[in-house]
This record gives structure tokens, sequence and C-alpha cells, in this order.
């Protein structure tokens, strides 16, 4: 594969970027069809030659064709016939890859990523960009407070931040509360680094010392919570800091807010390094995305455009976002992006299509009459659900009990009106559901639980 100089910033000019686009679009298809046997018998298959596809746009003809389930077997395989775990979409030697990143395999055997030394760099380079976006650099003591073997948002992290200049404190949410915190007011950290629930976490069960800590910044990934701005303004308000949510690292994805208020999604930073495009989940036709600021709703597919070891060629996990594009303050057309939920997440309530991030969104528009958390009490497996849907809710820290009622109604009203779904819901006092350090929890499924229809 052709390399290309290392871009701050990418292309100056949306017609270089475009141009730079597509002829590393020809490169990677090439690139994946040459070096790798799974990509060719799926080109192949579809009749379709690497000179078929010259530029962006050509890639929306092509389906999905490489999703979690497809590189869950095609490691399977690889470790049973090729003797290591990449599976066949690996473009290289296994001797080039230099790193491995894998996820956490709580539903079975790990996926692995694999890194080559180029892979690395560019994961270096891009979240660099996202923490230059956000004010970070030389001088800053970043906490690192995700799980250090994360995906990306662990060891990966620790170094692109020392490899920015900053200070990188490698804690870990594996410490736990207390030495996080006493590590943070030892080492005077202006930055913290982990999930927006344990973000939460710490503002609920510490306040005085999150406070105390004097944080310029919290960088959050690793869920959407920070995208909420009811959360978002709640831990700013606690800490002083301005949140970040973040987006991306391998594969040349790199999303990243701008903190500015109000909160307007992700900027994508890496378009010289990747595509990302929309599909309709249901059908797999392409949903373009226009340039007015109108926002589209559809199932994120992703090519890599400077990835050597397991390149994504219309790669998908089944994300649901909204994507909008629209001038910035410069004059440059940027694109933005909001995590809107996952296709497999999605429920049915009477043929009503219903993702749990939406109710999410709802329920945190509800502060301070709610504390934000909820949960989705199924009876069975989703996606489909008994009506009503039940909802379990916190009420806020200074509301009463004898505000319930209202909450109920406002929740309920909101819920028909804009997802067209009637709850059932019950309110909880503060503090009654579960929190976690790492991601949230939105659906509980319990046997014996279901209801009449409304």
């Amino acid at each position: 594969m052709v390399e290309h100089e290392t871009h701050s910033g990418g292309p100056s000019t949306r017609s270089q970027l475009a141009q730079l686009r597509d002829e590393r679009v020809r490169e990677t298809v090439a690139y994946c069809y040459e070096r790798s046997p799974y990509y060719r018998r799926r080109l192949d298959a579809l009749g379709v030659a690497p000179s078929d596809v010259r530029c962006v746009d050509d890639l929306e003809r092509l389906p999905i064709l490489l999703t979690k389930e497809d590189e869950r077997q095609l490691q399977e395989r690889s470790r049973a016939q090729l003797g290591h775990p990449f599976g066949e979409h690996l473009c290289v030697e296994p001797a080039e890859v230099v790193s491995v990143a894998s996820t956490s395999g709580s539903t079975g055997t790990p996926t692995f990523y694999a890194f080559t030394a180029e892979d690395v760099a560019l994961t270096d380079e891009l979240w660099g960009r996202a923490l230059r976006l956000a004010g970070v650099g030389a001088g800053d003591i970043c906490l690192q407070g995700f799980g250090l073997s994360m995906y990306l948002a662990g060891v990966p992290l620790v170094r692109a931040i020392e490899r920015l200049g900053a200070t990188a404190v490698p804690v870990g949410a594996e410490a736990g509360s207390e030495k996080l915190l006493k590590t943070a007011a030892l080492v005077r950290a202006s930055v913290l680094c982990c999930t927006p629930s344990y973000a939460t976490y710490l503002v609920e069960q510490a306040p005085e010392q999150m406070r105390a800590l004097g944080l310029r910044r919290i960088i959050c990934a690793g869920e959407p919570g920070a995208g909420l701005p009811e959360v978002r303004t709640r831990i700013e308000e606690a800490t002083g800091a301005v949140v970040h949510d973040m987006l991306g690292g391998a594969h040349g994805i790199m999303n990243a807010s701008d903190g500015v208020h109000p909160y307007d999604g992700m900027i994508v930073l890496a378009d010289d390094c990747s595509v990302q495009q929309l599909i309709d989940p249901e059908t797999g036709e392409a949903v373009a995305i226009p340039d007015d600021g109108r926002p589209v709703y559809g199932e994120r597919v992703k090519t890599t455009l400077r990835w050597r070891a397991q390149p994504q060629l219309r790669g998908a996990v089944g994300d649901v976002y909204e994507m909008r594009r629209a001038p910035g303050p410069d004059g440059s057309l940027q694109t933005r992006v909001r995590v809107i939920g996952r296709t497999d997440d999605m429920l049915i309530v009477k043929g009503v299509k219903l993702y749990p991030a939406a109710v999410r969104d709802l329920v945190a528009e509800l502060a301070p009459q709610t504390t934000g958390e909820f949960r989705i009490v199924l009876a069975e497996a989703p996606p489909r659900v008994t009506p009503p849907l039940r909802l379990r809710v916190e009420r806020g820290e200074r509301s009463r009990a004898e505000d319930d009622e209202a909450l109920v109604r406002a929740l309920s009203e909101r819920m028909h009106a804009r997802l067209s779904v009637r709850p059932s819901v019950e309110v909880l006092p503060p503090g009654a559901l579960p929190r976690t350090t790492h991601k949230s929890t939105m659906i509980e499924v319990a046997s014996g639980q279901g209801g009449t229809d409304e």
C-alpha cells in the first residue's frame, strides 16, 4: 500500500481531501484483494474487480463485507489452520504485528485487533488530533482512568498521551476509586480520562474530592454518555472541568467533541484516514449525508484508508449513527456524528422500533427531575417486547416522592410523542439503581415481568 505524508489535520482544502480519499480508496481495495484471501473471495463472489472501485462513492455499491461475527469466525479458522489468531483478513505477515488489542470477550472468545508499527503510529496520530482539539498538550498531567487492558482507551491511549508530549499517569479503573482519586490529588492531574459512567460515579461518591482536584478536562470514551447534555453538565458543574467525548483510534477512525456549548456532536477528525458511511439497517441501501446540516440516520459502515494489519473494507459492527455535514467556524465543511444505538440493541414494541439510547436521551432531558439513571426491564430476551415497555427511573436528588406522578406523566408523554411508545414507569429513589465503573447498563431481563397492552 502506498504511504502518504502524515497530515496533522488532513488536507487543507475540500478538493484536495476528496482527491486524496479517492486515491486511498483505490489503494485500499487493491491492497485487500492482493493480501487477504477473505476479501479476495468476497469480491470475486460479487463479481467486483479492484479496478471497479475508483472512488469513495463506488464503495456504496458494495454490501457490508466484514461484521463482528465474520471476524470471530475468521479468527477461529486462522487459529486452527494458520497458527495465528488474527483471521484471514490479516494483510501482513504475523511477524509484522507489534501490538494487539482485544475485545473483552464477555460473550465468548475475545476478538483480536492487530497493529503493525505503522498502525500504532496512526493510532497515536489520531489520538493526538482528538486530544489537541480538547486543548490537551505539553504540561498537562493526564490520569488514565479507563481499564488499562481496555481496547484502545487502555495502553494505546497512555502511549499516545506520552507521544503528544503530555504526562501520562496510568492508574487504570482496576485500581479502584480510592486509589485513583488519591493519585490524582498527589500528582495534581489536570486531565482525567475515563468512561462517562465512571466520571458520574466519582462525582456521586466523592463530590468534594472531585471538585478539589481542579481538573481542566475530562476525556470520555467507551460509551456515548458524554454526548448527553444533562450528563455532561452534571459532571462539569461538579468538577469545574470541560467534558469531551471521543470515539475511535483503531482503523483510522477518530471522532471527538470540541467542548463548545451547546454540545453539537463529535467532529470527524480523520476523513483522510477512513471513510464512514451510512446504510439503512433493514434494506442495506446507502443513506446519503447532505451538506446542509440536516441529520440522517443509519448503520455506520467503515472503510480504512491507512491501515495495514487488518483493513476494514465495508466493515460494520451494528452501530446506529446520526451524521450531518455543515460549515464549521472557519467555513470548512465538517462532518459531525452522534451514536444513537446498536442494531442488535433495537427493541420492537407493537411494531415500533426503539433504541435504548433514545430512551436514555429522553430520561436525561428531564434532569433535574431525574438523575439520568434508568433501566428498561424486559420479561424475555430482546428484541420483541411484550407491552407495555417497563421503565425504572430514579427521581432527581432534590425531587420529592410526591413529584413522581408528574415525572411519570412527563416521561410517558414525551416517549409517546417522540418514540411512539407509551411506557409503564416505576420511579425509584436516587441511587437505587446499581452504578458501574465501566459501561452503563440500560436493559435488564427479568423473567415473569410481562404486562398487558395499554
